[in-house]
């Protein structure tokens, strides 16, 4: 029967199809834009390869490869919400505005009332809701139950927000709707709704230029965050101009066939294809896209889990560096096992007992009367001073400007480690570790950002408190406490430098370092505490970010932030000079060690980076390391050192046992005391030894390793990607030389290095 023009029966076939075909045009826009923003992305990450023409054009491909699946998701969310906003046409910003005024009709005061009002609560609601999770985030609770009340909250004050607007709109209305001589005012809805936008921005301006880099400042500092250096909006930038074009191109492109659009948009797939395979065989391009694209480096890390088929967080495919992605068992990040015919953890070889054995000998025991700490007094006392945040270069370090004058003073009557190295670049993986003993990954730990670790693992001061020794700590952050196990072993533990129980853990924008230093001469003002043997331990916070002002330091200014970091330098440096003269001056400063030293370093803009945490450059990991031990004569050790022989060096010191012949397999130390490098004979030279930087996977971080022998570093991302840079050639680490025969010779050292570690695998579904 033929149907009349007015049949309904085609409407919603007609409709499917028109849909149909928007959605391909707005595959079609994302997809083009994609590959201009890929572009962009790509020359990000290509900066610093010099003039190497094939290493950017591989940049380029690899990147618009691995964008293109995402324009793609974009584009489709992209039409679909144009579809939203409008299911009959397709929307462009002219027949948005006049959608607006058509919606007016019959009633635009009411209308033009009401959009203001909307963008104006949508503003005041981004504000609080902004409020509310500084708040809530910094308190000491289960991250699912934050996150639960942050998204209640913001209901609520979505909620309230839309009953506000509900019960403004009448009075503006009549406000507009009304001039002083009864003709109509303002009623034009797009002229209003770009006023609000205009406050609202004026607004964000404003908090923006007047907050602080924590969000301090008033109610609209929160927006100072923007301020942070490290903050880098260039992804939601990118993705959000690729959602406008997807947004925007069916108007735009409407007599593009929808076939020929889908199949345009297709096309940047194929370089994903050619992606997949290429960053195998060139994981120089992958590391570029890891750490300098800011799309490409998170498509990339998403397409490596869709790819992997055994489930091992490895993949064969887009460089993910899977030898064998059938078998779990196998991966870059496996533990090798020697002699059993399977490269289990894809460094190209099964390694064996003789070549481990040959390559990196077990360490022997000294006898007791080996011993250097037996040319020391017996009641040495030990006060160890961890500094957050603190870079190597210091005053004694050549830095030319006046940061650290009574650390150099102590450096003068010190032995100074010139290149010591923490063991991760952020305080959750190199703190708890350091005084534990082991590597990281040695650790038995949880799946957090501030690790937690059990009892299994044994801290020194767990050790020094057996002893007999009286234990005692300052800190002014809770996570130095009984959150992750730092406290075990300390007598006393004092906290009174830091916010009070339940109260948010940020500390970045309060200086604690006076405090810190009064809390610590209380406690050796106390007959109790130091009237026989003691170890101090002092964390000092104030150099962590945000840099902080202080006008009592002056002569170091705000210009830069290298600027206000120096100036907390030197305030702390300060606050740790009132602690040192006040040892001194002590009837037992005498027979006091002091050791100092720093959980990470801190970057400003070496390898386009700020702050610290996730990669492991010089300029993150290089700490200062001064040992001071009464009777032993003030030295230097140009020698490469880690940290991992923190814990020794104390014990020996301290005359302290370590684990004893037959304890459990999980009580060990993977270090060697530093008190042989202390007592160095006028004219020795201390002996080279390996260096290991072990930081294991977490929430917000891969896995990263440096192996340093002699001067040639070797860092592996993922266990699967490798660099290595010859510090003394290139002590900024800007010349990779993987591949070439220097890497032959250290990769099989690092393989055996690698196989005496004691690993203990943690992934998420550990908490």
């Amino acid at each position: 029967m033929k149907r009349t023009p007015s049949s309904p029966g085609p409407a919603v076939p007609t409709l499917a199809r028109s849909w149909a075909g928007r959605l391909a045009r707005s595959a079609l826009g994302a997809s083009v834009f994609g590959v201009v923003a890929a572009s962009l992305d790509a020359g990000w990450a290509a900066t610093g390869a010099g003039d190497d023409p094939t290493f950017q054009l591989a940049t380029y491909l690899a990147d618009i490869g691995v964008f293109a699946p995402v324009a793609l998701a974009v584009g489709l969310l992209g039409g679909l919400g144009a579809i939203v906003v409008d299911p009959s046409l397709p929307p462009s910003p002219a027949t948005l505005v006049a959608s607006l005024r058509v919606r007016a009709i019959g009633r635009p005061a009411d209308i033009a009332a009401f959009v203001p009002l909307a963008v104006l609560a949508a503003f005041l609601w981004m504000t609080l809701c902004a409020h509310l999770a500084r708040a809530l985030l910094g308190l000491e609770a289960a991250p699912l139950l934050v996150g639960t009340a942050v998204a209640a909250g913001s209901l609520g004050i979505g909620l309230i927000a839309g009953l506000a607007v509900l019960a403004l709109t009448p009075p503006l209305r009549r406000t507009l709707a009304t001039a002083s001589d009864g003709r109509p005012a303002c009623v034009d809805p797009a002229v209003t709704g770009g006023v609000a936008l205009g406050i609202a921005a004026t607004l964000f301006a404003l908090g923006v230029a007047t907050g602080g880099v924590s969000g301090e400042g008033g109610f609209l500092g929160i927006y100072g965050i923007f301020k942070r250096p490290e903050l880098d909006l260039r992804a939601p930038a990118l993705l959000l101009v690729v959602a406008l074009a997807a947004f925007l191109a069916p108007a735009a492109i409407r007599t593009v066939r929808a076939p020929v659009a889908l199949l345009v948009a297709l096309l940047p797939l194929a370089l994903t294809a050619r992606a997949a395979s290429a960053l195998t065989e060139q994981p120089a391009v992958g590391q570029a896209l890891e750490r300098g694209a800011p799309v490409g480096g998170k498509s990339l890390a998403i397409l490596r889990r869709l790819a992997d088929r055994d489930g091992d967080r490895s993949a064969a495919l887009f460089g993910g560096g899977d030898c064998d992605d059938r078998d779990a068992r196998v991966h870059p990040l496996a533990e090798e096992i020697l002699d059993n015919g399977v490269d289990d953890d894809c460094s190209g070889g099964d390694l064996t007992a003789a070549a481990l054995a040959a390559l990196a000998p077990a360490p022997k025991a000294k006898a007791p009367a080996e011993s250097p700490a037996a040319r020391l007094p017996a009641d040495l006392n030990v006060v160890l001073i961890t500094i957050d945040t603190l870079r190597w270069d210091l005053g004694y370090a050549g830095n030319p400007r006046p940061v650290s004058p009574n650390l150099d003073a102590l450096a003068a009557r010190s032995t100074v480690f010139e290149r010591a190295y923490a063991l991760a670049s952020y305080t959750g993986k190199s703190i708890g570790p350091m005084l534990i003993g082991k590597y990281g990954s040695e650790t038995h730990r949880n799946w957090g950002h501030f690790n937690k670790f059990s009892e299994e693992d044994t801290f020194v001061t767990e050790r020094l408190k057996g002893a007999g020794v009286r234990t005692m700590s300052v800190h002014g952050h809770r996570y130095f406490g009984s959150f992750g196990g730092l406290d075990r072993g300390f007598d006393v533990v004092d906290m009174s430098a830091a916010p009070p129980e339940g109260a948010p853990w940020d500390v970045d924008n309060k200086a604690t370092s006076p405090a810190l230093t009064d809390a610590a001469l209380r406690l050796l003002g106390s007959p109790e505490n130091t009237g026989g043997r003691f170890f101090l331990w002092v964390h000092y916070l104030d150099p962590h970010a945000d840099y902080l002002q202080h006008k009592d330091v002056p002569g170091f200014g705000a210009a830069t932030q290298r600027d206000l970091y120096d100036g907390e330098v030197a305030f702390t440096d300060r606050h740790i000079g009132r602690l040192l003269d006040a040892i001194a001056a002590a009837p037992y400063g005498g027979r006091t060690a002091i050791v100092v030293t720093s959980d990470h370093g801190e970057a400003f803009g070496e390898h386009k980076m700020f702050r610290h945490g996730f990669e492991l450059w010089e300029e993150l990991v290089r700490v200062p390391l001064l040992v001071h031990v009464p009777g032993a004569a003030p030295s230097r050790v140009p020698a490469r050192r880690s940290l991992i022989d923190l814990a020794p060096t104390l014990l020996e010191v301290m005359r302290v046992p370590g684990p004893a012949e037959g304890a459990p397999a999980t009580d060990f130390l993977s270090g060697a005391s530093l008190l042989p490098d202390v007592l160095l004979a006028a004219g020795e030279q201390a002996a080279a030894r390996d260096v290991l930087i072990d930081m294991p996977a977490g929430p917000y971080n891969d896995a990263r390793r440096s192996f340093i022998r002699g001067d040639m570093k070797l860092t592996i991302s993922g266990g699967a990607r490798f660099e290595l840079y010859d510090l003394a050639s290139d002590p900024e680490e800007r010349k990779n030389l993987w591949g070439t025969p220097a890497a032959k010779e250290i990769e099989p050292y690092y393989a055996a290095a690698r196989a005496r570690l004691r690993e203990i695998h943690v992934t998420g579904a550990r908490k």
